[in-house]
């Protein structure tokens, strides 16, 4: 049926509702919802006085709400970006934010002095602050990592971040002055005056695949290397008591399971002149010289000899522990043959080795080891440099049996690698070794794509008390100023390193080809360079904004563009959308000043997103009311805006209440930064809403006067038509008459005089549409076709919801080019390691007769978490993880000590009586009957010794001695503390053995509040199976939770679903309430809600499909995505509803209605948003922009397709028909493009008549 009503929808809902309010429903010829009608009419009526009070005072409105504005916008001064990435995504006041600073207000609450503690050790902040990594990849694809050049270039790597320093506070800082290391040994006696040395002889503690060989003890240092001179006392070692050189485990390397050190390791090189005679590929080139310098006499080579003369001797670590000898650092190199590993350099520190033991050092001080002839000294340097240069001329003076022997590299490198102490640390292959390819049996290793070293970095107040002058010592270091050295310097200090040594690494020859083309394989991360990465990139791109709402701009004048001649027209509008596109874009920036009042921080959703999100949904509003100003300037000279605001007004209340409503309904998510965009947004479209209802009418009014002015668009000062001519376009002649409600003076034009108005411009939207679209949807097999594919695309949906993966790569949250995005993408890709720590929770457990049962805590998270599988837990050989625990470690050394007191016992050394020595005995047997007679705060031998046992054989540490036994641990296995990773709080008191002043009793530690127990996990996808294995032990009496990187970013996921379902569910709620309330009308609400639900469903399965993984982020884009639906199927049902006629005649003339307003406003909205494809930030074009943009698709295919087939077929019933069953009703004439003439009828209704003064004829809907 062809229908002309082409103007705004709400035109007929007007007349229909006033008619009925006082028409036809009260004189018997029709009936109706007049509920409905009446709560409609009420709406529309306020509306209108809305708009002729802001008409009247157009003024004064505009002055005002510029000025509420201006207020808001004060607050922006205070704005705050927030860049800490743990706090935009834990949520204050939840479990994980209460875990996270569990042990910070412990610390407050406690109040412990903690000067006497120990170097703290490193604890997970959520991101891994403790930590600094380099990831080395390959330079080509299929490269195979594990060769001598990219392991040589990785060892170069590391020494040069070991000798890399910067300059602050007028003091030069290294990484060995950040790193996190055990702390020295209190030293007494003549040794004292070595504590500087030894403090920096004493290395970091870092993880890299490189200590599988000899090259891992280059980086080691000290750096810089310490003079000879100052080891004067060296000598003076032995000398120092037994039980003290015991006590620092670290200068006894066989007992603390330092054994050889580096010294029996392979050489990645063997041809370097510094691999020691003990490593299994050692290479003498000695018995070859002679031969050799005949090869090279007779092919003009010329060697030059090292000269040693000026020769100074430094001290190595590697010489205190058996690691290597002294080395000499030569003052001139005569030959640097370029070489591969290098990129042709070569270190300037080429030494002989000569294989010194520490007793030796010590005893042998000035004497040579070893007779080494003089030409081998002198040539063996220079004779390796140049086979390393040239091995295609080896078989031109050797055979092949005196080649040296380069190492199976995965194989040294298979099952992991050793620390610098063999014994006790282990760094598996998981974590130092990514894209591990095996043979076909997979238990040989055969190549990998990346290589992992990891520093770990000391708290600031380690720093702080590192460099604390103390009062009976001298400043570690004298340039640093001493009265203001703080805690907070400290901080400045840890990131100020961590920034230069990141920016050196970008900027390494390594990252770039020979062309200077960037080439990254060298990737750097520390706990700095996401937060800076984020700060520089949360910035506002004012370039990217202004081109943005310029193409608004553009686009709304080029749409509102009317021409006369070469100049605008007066009936044009360019300078009202110039000036909505500025409310709009002045009420965004009023709503984020607001929002800073209030509190919330920007942050990179705020900077990248909100801008354009907001404009896209802002403008539809702007949009509808200039549609409707033409045609309301066409029909009436009075009440102009009032009439505007009726007849706009309930759809621009229908979308703006549901927008705002789904962006709060995003705050239910617990993440601050998602919280901060969604509560941003909500207030910045209320700032919106505002403006289009107050302060846009006011400009429109002040136009209206330029319009009956006869001016022309934007140049104002000039006239157009005649201004009779533009006059008579607009006014009408009164009618002389007026009415009240309910008198029958007027009808409705008829069916066929509508068949006279002229139809739409041919090959037009509008034209295509009512001649070509509604004659086709209204066909039975189209909508059977219609349904069919809405099930299917529903099905697929479904499919792809199941194939969505749920998490979001932090990768995803940097910018795509920048240098942490890349380090994220290789970490993504080749490593899945992650520490994890068991946090137990104090001071209420009883440690001593719980021990069993943090035992079992242990042993449930490695092997009864995972589905009854231990495979995410990083184990040794031998089945237990690779992290060995402070009370298993405890354990053992008091089961040690028992040893040796059983042995001395046996030997008669204690009287069984009173408990008292019978003579000398060992210091572990000292230690343990210290330890047997104190219990709690008393000492007492008699009646214990020889009947109390430190661990019985059910391996029970003794209940009474447990925390005096802590206590000696604690200070005499000090290494094995600090590796146990145990972080004691508050620390257990000094004590030491040596103490002759000391009272005999071993003081107990204070009930532990906090310690941890690690782990280090692979291949992990999820955290719930350890979170339920940590919630089953607190309902057992052991409070505990998990801490790690995996735990902060995976808290949200654990009820992400019931979280999503719970805000659809509420917005879906609050959409069916609005449009129940608004339309007085469940049925057409329930309408708009299945639509609404079958776009959500297959927008998340669009993002399955997609590969938008299902995270916090996306879920905020599906709760937004049921409000931002509404703008295409609430325009389509309000027009149906207040249609007449059968249900495919009422769908037919709603959608000839809103059609082209609703794809005006899809296009706006797709406009608006259209900048966030040029994001630098993947997250913003992934989540936001392609998510968005199929929304906006989606919507228009439910809208506009789907939704008139369901109301054809299951729409609402009418509010208003005929009692005599026909389709025609004597009614007040709708709002038309029609020469028409209005008057004031009174405060009730306005009555539309023709120029002719004639009745209008009875119109078919």
């Amino acid at each position: 049926m062809n229908v002309t009503a082409t103007d705004d929808y709400c035109k007929s809902l007007i007349d229909v509702s006033i008619r009925m309010g006082g028409g036809d429903l009260f004189k018997g010829k029709a009936s109706g919802n007049k509920w409905a009608l009446y709560m409609r009419s009420f709406i529309q009526k306020t509306l209108f006085s809305l708009g002729n009070k802001v008409h009247a005072n157009a003024a004064t409105v505009i002055v005002t709400v510029l000025m509420m504005f201006s207020i808001c916008c004060y607050g922006l001064q205070f704005v705050h970006i927030e860049t800490d990435i743990v706090k935009l995504w834990v949520a204050k006041g939840g479990r994980l934010d209460e875990e996270l600073n569990f042990l910070s207000r412990i610390q407050s609450t406690m109040n412990d002095n903690e000067s006497n503690a120990g170097v703290e050790i490193v604890r997970e902040n959520g991101l891994g602050g403790g930590y600094q990594v380099v990831i080395q990849t390959p330079e080509y694809a299929g490269q195979n990592i594990l060769d001598r050049d990219p392991l040589l270039k990785h060892v170069d790597t590391m020494r040069e971040i070991a000798n890399f320093s910067i300059e602050l506070h007028n003091v030069t800082w290294s990484l060995s002055d950040i790193c996190f290391k055990p702390a020295p040994p209190e030293l007494d006696g003549m040794a004292a005056d070595m504590s500087d040395v030894i403090e920096r002889i004493v290395p970091c503690i870092w993880i890299t695949p490189i200590d599988c060989f000899w090259e891992g003890a280059k980086a080691l240092g000290p750096h810089p290397p310490i003079p000879t001179n100052d080891l004067s006392l060296l000598a003076l070692l032995k000398s120092i008591p037994n039980r003290k050189f015991i006590q620092w485990t670290y200068f006894d390397p066989m007992e603390a399971g330092v054994g050889h050190g580096y010294l029996d390791r392979y050489c990645i090189n063997p041809l370097d002149p510094e691999c020691p005679k003990l490593a299994p590929n050692y290479y003498d080139v000695c018995p070859m010289l002679d031969t050799f310098r005949n090869y090279a006499h007779k092919n003009n080579i010329t060697l030059e000899a090292d000269d040693f003369s000026n020769d100074a001797y430094e001290f190595d670590l590697l010489s205190l522990f058996d690691f290597g000898s002294r080395r000499r650092k030569r003052s001139h190199v005569a030959e640097k043959p370029e070489s591969p590993a290098t990129n042709g350099t070569e270190d300037e520190e080429l030494s002989e080795i000569e294989s010194v033991t520490l007793d030796s050092l010590v005893q042998t001080e000035h004497k040579k080891t070893r007779a080494v002839p003089t030409d081998c000294n002198a040539y063996r340097g220079p004779m390796m440099r140049w086979m390393f240069a040239n091995p295609d001329r080896w078989s031109e003076f050797l055979d092949h049996s005196q080649y040296p022997v380069f190492p199976d590299y995965a194989g040294v490198m298979s099952g992991g690698c050793p620390g610098f102490a063999k014994g006790v640390l282990h760094w598996p292959e998981d974590m130092i070794l990514g894209g591990v390819k095996r043979s076909a049996n997979g238990m040989r290793m055969e190549s990998a794509e990346a290589l992992q070293s990891v520093f770990l970095v000391a708290s600031p107040n380690d720093v702080f008390l590192r460099y604390k002058q103390k009062s009976d010592s001298t400043a570690p270091k004298p340039e640093l100023e001493q009265s203001t050295w703080s805690e907070q310097l400290a901080k400045e200090v840890i990131q100020q390193w961590q920034r230069n040594f990141t920016r050196m690494l970008y900027k390494h020859p390594a990252n770039f080809d020979k062309e200077g083309l960037e080439r990254r394989t060298i990737h750097p991360l520390a706990s700095t360079s996401i937060a800076d990465m984020l700060q520089e990139f949360c910035q506002f791109n004012y370039k990217i904004i202004f081109v943005g709402y310029g193409l608004m701009l553009l686009y709304a004048i080029f749409t509102q563009m009317k021409r006369d001649g070469c100049l605008p027209s007066s009936q044009s509008c360019m300078g009202l959308a110039l000036a909505g596109v500025l409310t709009v874009t002045f009420a965004s920036i009023s709503g984020l000043g607001l929002a800073t009042w209030f509190g919330i921080e920007f942050n990179a959703a705020t900077t990248q997103i909100v801008p354009f999100l907001t404009l896209g949904i802002g403008v539809d509003n702007m949009f509808m009311l200039l549609h409707n100003y033409h045609d309301v300037m066409s029909l009436t000279n009075q009440h102009e805006i009032g009439i505007l605001m009726r007849e706009t007004g309930m759809s621009i209340l229908c979308t703006s209440i549901n927008n705002i409503l789904s962006f709060l309904a995003g705050t239910m998510l617990p993440i601050p930064a998602l919280r901060s965009f969604c509560a941003q947004s909500s207030i910045l479209l209320t700032f919106n809403f505002i403006a289009i209802l107050t302060l846009y009418p006011a400009i429109i009014s002040i136009d209206l006067r330029r319009r009956k002015a006869g001016m022309r668009d934007l140049i104002c000062w000039v006239r157009g038509e005649s201004r009779e001519e533009a006059y008579s376009m607009i006014t009408k002649p009164h009618i002389q008459m007026k009415t009240t409600i309910g008198e029958p003076i007027m009808r409705m034009p008829s069916y066929k005089d509508l068949e006279e108005e002229p139809e739409p411009e041919p090959f037009s939207l509008h034209s295509l549409i009512r001649n070509y679209y509604i004659p086709f949807i209204n066909r039975k097999c189209v909508k059977t076709v219609v349904i069919s594919g809405s099930f299917a695309l529903l099905m697929l949906a479904v499919c792809g919801m199941r194939q969505a993966a749920i998490g979001l790569e932090l990768s995803d949250v940097l910018p795509e080019h920048t240098a942490p995005a890349k380090f994220l993408q290789a970490r993504d890709k080749y490593f899945s390691f992650y520490p994890m720590f068991a946090v137990i929770k104090g001071p209420h457990i009883d440690y001593a007769r719980q021990q069993h049962q943090i035992d079992n805590y242990r042993k449930a998270i490695d092997k009864g978490i995972f589905l009854a599988s231990s495979k995410f837990v990083i184990k040794t050989k031998f089945g237990e993880p690779s992290e060995k625990y402070w009370l298993g470690m405890m354990r053992d050394w008091l089961a040690s000590l028992q040893k040796a007191y059983d042995h001395e016992m046996a030997l008669g050394k204690f009287n069984l009586t009173d408990g008292e020595l019978k003579g000398n005995v060992s210091e572990d047997a000292l230690i343990a009957h210290r330890l047997i007679c104190s219990a709690g705060m008393v000492y007492q031998c008699e009646g214990r010794v020889g009947r109390i046992r430190l661990v019985d054989d059910m391996q029970t540490i003794n209940y009474d001695g447990f925390f005096n036994y802590l206590t000696a641990w604690y200070n005499q296995d000090n290494m094995m503390y600090y590796v146990s990773q145990a972080s004691f709080y508050p620390a257990p008191p000094k004590w030491s053995i040596s103490d002759k002043n000391a009272p005999l009793l071993v003081p107990p530690a204070a009930p532990l509040a906090y310690s941890q127990i690690p782990f280090y996990l692979t291949g992990l996808t999820d955290t719930p199976d350890i979170r339920s294995t940590c919630d089953r032990f607190v309902e057992q009496g052991l409070p505990n939770f998990p801490q790690g990187i995996a735990f902060t970013f995976w808290e949200q996921y654990l009820h992400l679903n019931g979280n999503l379902l719970t805000a659809i569910g509420l917005i879906a709620f609050a959409v069916f309430v609005v449009i129940s309330v608004l339309l007085f009308n469940p049925w057409a609400a329930f309408n708009v809600l299945v639509v609404l639900i079958v776009m959500t469903v297959e927008l998340a399965g669009f993002m399955g499909w997609a590969g938008v993984k299902m995270n916090p982020v996306s879920a905020v884009t599906l709760i937004t995505a049921v409000g931002i639906g509404v703008e295409f199927t609430a325009h389509v049902v309000l027009s149906y509803l207040t249609s007449l006629g059968t249900r495919s005649e009422r769908t037919s003339s709603a959608i000839d209605r809103v059609f082209v307003p609703v794809i005006h406003g899809a296009l706006s909205t797709l406009l608006g948003i259209i900048m966030l494809g040029f994001s630098e930030f993947e997250f913003v074009v992934k989540y936001f922009f392609i998510v968005m943009s199929a929304l906006i698709v989606i919507g228009v295919i439910n809208g506009l397709i789907l939704l008139p087939v369901l109301l054809s077929l299951t729409g609402a019933p009418q509010e208003v028909f005929s009692l005599d069953g026909k389709a025609q009703l004597n009614l007040p004439p709708p709002i038309r493009r029609r020469e028409t003439e209005i008057v004031e009828e009174d405060d009730e209704v306005l009555i539309m008549m023709p120029r002719s003064g004639q009745p209008f004829h009875n119109i078919a809907i």
